[in-house]
């Protein structure tokens, strides 16, 4: 994995001297993603700088170092990411009496462009990336993103410039950009605490959709297009069979532990990140790294549940616990780790397990992708059991229960969800309840996965200026794409919530402690499998990923597996009153806010009383608030 960033400024009023500078200074701020190298690559003749840093993990020489030119000369590229099917392209290319020179997957995938052109690579290529290609003849830049959005790259549009990176960082670099934070992005990131695609937290930087290729040329023009869509699979049939997973996963794992350096898994104890590592340790010949982090609070500690997986898989295991106390201290560094406002708590502990992963090892296997493709979160049984049992009801029937729920305490539903099944009740019932109420008078199935996956009923509340983005989740379209409710739901998590939140929360924290993780689960033969099995296979009786149990049973004991989900949580609440207390009250009360003209800071001291009070749990939303002042204050001063 690595860094890279550039820029073509159309006046053409810097001297190469100047482009380099500028190049390096922007590959300075990504040198946590990529360590081992950095190069810049630059034309006076056309404005234009492209510059690259490496951390090197598939031939360590440095031949197969960025920016890299072909051999024709006419391409330039700077790319980050991993083709895992690189050697199976280099025969074709080696048919059409083509030579690389290094044994890069870097140089393949270059030549590749340069031979059989972008629209026919990206059909054949099997991996992880984003990159840029500049064609010296037709003086064109192209950019392109994979298709599950593993890897970032934002780019900055105006009349005088373009210019990319895969951090926001290296924009800023450019002192001239205009970066004016997008207050309807913000709205956006209150309701689901990440900026979804295509926008950010500025008006003129966009992020490069997953499965998307963008062309600019010299005049300024940009062309769109999607080189691979996730709606295709609405026009298929469900025709996978369910006995070949085991077999596609397994090949996908066996290729993603190809690497020339030392390579681990991310073992958390749940169904997905234990299979990977089951996997990945029958394909190695000695014992493979698993890492994993625990707290000592108990009821957040699956540790000890990933302790004993690897005992039965034999890896060798390395696990750290921690004290909820070192998360006091990450707090402030996460403006330098996310660039824009990002509020998925789990990114807190993502950074101390990316952490002592890269003491060991440079590249790490993980499970992310499982809960979409195979259907494992809890709001996927939530909208089977609702559709079925309570927006079918009549009218009456359920403005009743919505009077009977917003009548009775919170306390009252969070104790009933303790003696209910995991697929009705689990943690904080009331909560979820109290959401749900919201939708009772309401068949509109957009509107209940637009609430369940959000943080808030009304942003007028929240927000002074409440206008949003129209994510994908907005688009009712997908309800004729896919009719079926929980595919509905299972394509708009994989097209959102996994690439803006999952992934990256992932690829920054892994990223910025120089950690190369890759995700078997998104494996385009993975993901192609998956979204053509019908869901009995993989959903049934309020239970998900059945089917990767089945597979994990062969080599873990089901004891061990069949639990609640837990990943790795913290107790956000207790946390916020005990650890971030000082920090809330400094920013509810500091006129900073005010002059902000963003949130409706009345609203949020009610939140932060009622918090404290212990009447209501609003630790998302408080969270999401605090993130962002902390974010916001950071981003002014530096």
């Amino acid at each position: 994995m690595c860094g890279i960033s550039g820029f073509i400024n159309f006046s053409k009023n810097f001297s190469k001297a100047e482009l380099r500078k500028l190049g390096l200074s922007m590959a300075h701020t990504l040198s946590k993603r990529g360590p081992d190298a950095m190069g810049v690559w630059c034309d006076e003749a056309f404005g234009i700088s492209l510059s690259h840093r490496r951390l090197s993990i598939i031939d360590l020489s440095k031949n197969a170092n960025q920016p890299m030119v072909s051999n024709s000369g006419r391409f330039v590229l700077v790319y980050n990411g991993e083709i895992y099917n690189f050697k199976n392209l280099n025969l074709d290319l080696q048919k059409e009496g083509i030579k690389c020179k290094t044994s890069s997957d870097t140089e393949v995938l270059l030549e590749y462009l340069s031979f059989f052109g972008i629209d026919e690579t990206l059909t054949k290529i099997n991996g992880i990336f984003s990159f840029v290609v500049w064609d010296r003849k037709l003086n064109k830049l192209c950019m392109a993103r994979d298709r599950a959005g593993v890897k970032p790259l934002y780019f900055y549009n105006d009349k005088s410039t373009i210019a990319f990176a895969s951090e926001l960082k290296a924009l800023k670099r450019l002192s001239w950009l205009e970066l004016e934070i997008d207050e309807e992005s913000v709205s956006s990131y209150v309701r689901l605490n990440y900026i979804p695609s295509p926008y950010s937290i500025f008006e003129k930087v966009l992020k490069v959709e997953p499965g998307q290729i963008i062309e600019i040329n010299l005049k300024n023009n940009i062309t769109k297009k999607k080189f691979w869509r996730i709606e295709k699979f609405s026009k298929e049939k469900y025709n996978s069979s369910p006995n070949d997973t085991f077999e596609i996963l397994n090949l996908a794992v066996r290729n993603q532990m190809i690497s020339d350096v030392p390579l681990g898994v991310f073992l958390s104890g749940g169904v997905d990140s234990s299979l990977i590592t089951a996997l990945s340790q029958i394909n190695s010949n000695k014992s493979i790294n698993s890492f994993t982090i625990g707290f000592e609070e108990n009821e957040f500690d699956e540790a000890k549940y990933a302790k004993k997986i690897s005992n039965h898989l034999g890896t060798t295991h390395n696990e750290v616990y921690f004290d909820y106390s070192s998360l006091n201290d990450l707090i402030d560094f996460l403006p330098s780790v996310y660039d824009e406002p990002f509020a998925d708590s789990s990114q807190l502990p993502t950074f101390l397990l990316s952490e002592i992963t890269q003491k060991k090892v440079k590249v790490a296997l993980s499970g992310d992708g499982g809960d979409e493709l195979f259907g494992g979160y809890y709001r996927y049984f939530l909208a089977d059991r609702y559709n079925k049992y309570i927006f079918s009801q009549p009218k009456f029937l359920k403005l009743l229960m919505k009077k009977t729920i917003n009548t009775l305490p919170l306390f009252f539903w969070n104790f009933a969800g303790l003696f209910l099944p995991n697929s009705f009740g689990g943690k904080q019932f009331g909560d979820k309840l109290f959401k749900l109420s919201h939708l009772l008078d309401n068949d509109d199935q957009t509107a209940f996965q637009k609430r369940i996956i959000s943080n808030c009923n009304d942003l007028s509340q929240n927000m002074i200026n409440s206008n949003e983005k129209q994510s994908k989740y907005f688009d009712k379209n997908f309800e004729t794409i896919f009719p079926d409710i929980i595919k509905r739901m299972q394509v708009l998590d994989f097209s959102s919530y996994l690439p803006d939140d999952i992934l990256t929360k992932v690829d920054r924290a892994s990223m910025y402690n120089s950690l190369e993780v890759r995700v078997p689960f998104l494996d385009n033969l993975v993901i192609d499998h998956a979204f053509r099995l019908n869901r009995k296979h993989y959903l049934s009786n309020g239970n998900g990923k059945t089917i990767l149990k089945e597979i994990l049973y062969r080599f873990v004991p089901k004891e061990l597996i069949d639990r609640p989900k837990m990943g790795f949580g913290i107790p956000l609440g207790k946390l916020l009153v005990k650890s971030f207390k000082e920090k809330i009250e400094y920013y509810l009360n500091s006129k900073n806010i005010e002059n902000q003209k963003i949130f409706n800071i009345d609203f949020y001291r009610n939140l932060w009383q009622e918090h404290k009070e212990g009447k209501r749990n609003w630790q998302f939303l408080l969270w999401n608030f605090l993130v962002f002042q902390i974010w916001y204050e950071h981003w002014e001063n530096s």
